[in-house]
Order: C-alpha cells, then structure tokens, then sequence
C-alpha cells in the first residue's frame, strides 16, 4: 500500500517546496508590479529571465488547498474501511497519534521565530520593541492550542492552515461515526458550515475553517471512492473544471467557491496519479518522495528564517526596498533547507517514528 502512494508523497514534498519559494519571492525580492513593470533598467536580461522563471510560483494559496485534499485522503484512507465502520477506530490512539505527528514541529517553530527574531535584533541593534512586540501570552496560547482564527504569534503565517488541519482531525471522528449512521446528516454539517461562511457569518474560533473543512473533506471522499471501487479514472472529468477555475478566481471573495472548484480539480488530478500507478508521472512524483519524508518541517518552519534573511538584507542594503534580483532567493533556499533538514532529523522524524510503534 505505501508503495502505491509514493508519489502522494513527492506530491507533498514538491508543493511544501513551492510554498517555500513563492514565500522567499514576496519577502526577499520586489514584486513584479513594484520591480520589472516600472524599473526594467535595474534588471539585466538573465534577472530579467529569472523574474520571468519564477512567476510560475505565484500561486501558493492554491498549493494549500493541495495539502488539504491530500490531508483528507490520507486520514481516512487509513482511518476507516469502505463501509465507514467505527467499530475499529479508536479516538484515543487518533488523537495520541495527531498530537505526536503535529507538536513537536509545532513547538520548534514556536522556539524558532523567538531565536532568530533575537538574532535579528542582536545584528540590526533596531528597536526591541518593533521586533517582539508580535508577540503575546493570549496569542501564544490561541496559537498552543491551534485555534482557526486566533493572530499568528510571532512571524509565521504558514500556521494558519495548521490550525484548519487541527480542526479538521477534531471534527474528523464525529463526522466518521455519524456517517456510518446517517451519510447524509455528515455531509449536511459540513455543507452548512461552508453555506454560513459563504453567506458572510464567520463562526467565532472557527473563522475560514468552516469553508476549508469543505476542501479537506474532498480528499475523504477520495479515499471513499478509492476503497469502494478501487478504480477512479472516470473522476478525472473534475479535471475540466480548470476551464473555469480562472474566471472565479479573479477576486479573493471567491474564495470559498474557488478554494472548492481547485479542491475538486486536485481530486480529479490525484485520482489520475492514483489510477495511473505506472505512468511517467507518477515514476517521477515517486522520485521526490524523499523530499515528502520532512514536507511538514519545510512547511511549517521556512517563514521564520524568510523573515530573518530580510530583516538582514534590508539592514544591509540601508533601506526598506527590496532587491531587484532574485539571487537571494536562491541562496535562502539553498541555505535553509539543509538546517531544516538537520531539525526534522531531530525531531519530527523521531516522532513519526514513534507514531509507527502505536
């Protein structure tokens, strides 16, 4: 079975590396609008071509909603059988296991952000107060507990979607025992969820959750089609919804339609991977599954150093623009991946393997 699924995880690996560097292209260099478009002088041709080259990494929400759906399909892939039977779940060893799999990233990016904000300080000599005044005990605690729409503590907005993925495995056992009783009162939740958000009534605590369980939920029915039929090339029709998809993404209060028309578009592109296991495609997803191994740490822990690398660069350079090359691009993520290599050895590979022992 895991076999199968390599190429999910080079799919995991290589959207955690995109995330990193559409992040490193908004915080180490200028943007198109603010860099190419009006100051063409102050790029030679290959920072030009560079430019150019690495426009393909402006979509980084839509490689969020890829996470999601493979978030969804691996849990109840492994979570349940074909007929939603509860009778061998057991909410205890779920949870134990979430808790282990998300933190003690977690914790380390909490650790994270104040050292190198420290170091930041320590080199730029600015005002303390500037830099640390992102943090507080109610946001650090909102933040312990993973809570959907609480302020990010410290510089490291890629936990946001973490706090969905929390809520998401909450809700996941009562959703799953109420299945079994009644499909359509699960489907009706969540329906109802994505409905009130889309209707403008945010859910205090639960804020953008609401739509994105919606998402997740995609990836579960997925793996319900998969043990069901174990033959899902017909899903690949979904695959026609990209005609659509840049005419309803053209204004961020779309998103909750746009967020669900791209999650059933990964659907119909997984199902292709899934079915296809032999395929060019799928061979050189599975070459990149290495990469998936620490996509969590690459994920979760990339922005901290982002953020510090510019807070140098802008001290450096004695201003507050941005270079117009992309070179430091490069160089942070050639520098960072290695250390975040070195702290998933230390702990979430320590702790996915603890999880397999349960």
């Amino acid at each position: 079975m895991k076999e199968n699924f390599k190429a999910l995880d080079g799919i995991r690996g290589l959207t955690a590396l995109y995330v990193m560097i559409h992040h490193a292209r908004l915080a180490l260099t200028q943007s198109y609008q603010n860099g190419l478009s009006i100051h063409p002088e102050k790029y030679a041709w290959y920072d030009k071509l560079m430019v150019y080259a690495f426009s393909s990494f402006k979509f980084g929400h839509e490689a969020v909603i890829i996470f999601f759906v493979l978030s969804g399909f691996v849990i109840h892939l492994k979570q349940s059988d074909k007929n939603y039977n509860f009778e061998h779940f057991n909410v205890f060893t779920y949870f134990k296991k979430r808790v282990i799999r998300i933190y003690p990233t977690l914790i380390v990016s909490f650790i994270l952000v104040i050292i190198l904000d420290y170091f930041a300080w320590l080199f730029t000599q600015t005002n303390f107060q500037e830099i640390f005044s992102k943090y507080s005990y109610n946001s650090f605690f909102f933040n312990l507990f993973l809570i959907p729409d609480a302020t990010i503590w410290g510089y490291n907005f890629p936990v946001w979607s973490l706090k969905h993925e929390w809520f998401f495995y909450i809700l996941y056992p009562f959703l799953l025992w109420l299945a079994k009783r009644h499909y359509v009162l699960a489907l009706l939740i969540i329906i109802g969820l994505y409905t009130s958000y889309a209707f403008g009534f945010s859910i205090p605590y639960i804020g953008t959750a609401a739509y994105t369980l919606t998402v997740w939920s995609l990836g579960c029915v997925l793996a319900g089609i998969y043990k069901n039929m174990n033959s899902m090339k017909w899903i690949s029709y979904l695959l026609l919804l990209c005609f659509v998809y840049p005419f309803i993404n053209k204004s961020n209060s779309y998103y909750p339609l746009s967020d669900a028309i791209f999650g059933l578009i990964v659907v119909g592109s997984l199902s292709i991977i899934i079915a296809y296991k032999n395929s060019p495609v799928n061979g050189f997803l599975k070459k990149f599954a290495w990469l998936g191994a620490f996509s969590y740490s690459i994920y979760l822990l990339h922005a901290p150093f982002l953020n510090f690398y510019q807070t140098l660069i802008l001290n450096y350079r004695q201003s507050h623009a941005l270079p117009y090359h992309l070179w430091f691009v490069l160089l942070s993520i050639m520098v960072t991946i290695p250390i975040i290599y070195l702290i998933y050895y230390f702990t979430e590979r320590i702790a996915l393997n603890y999880n397999r022992k349960i």
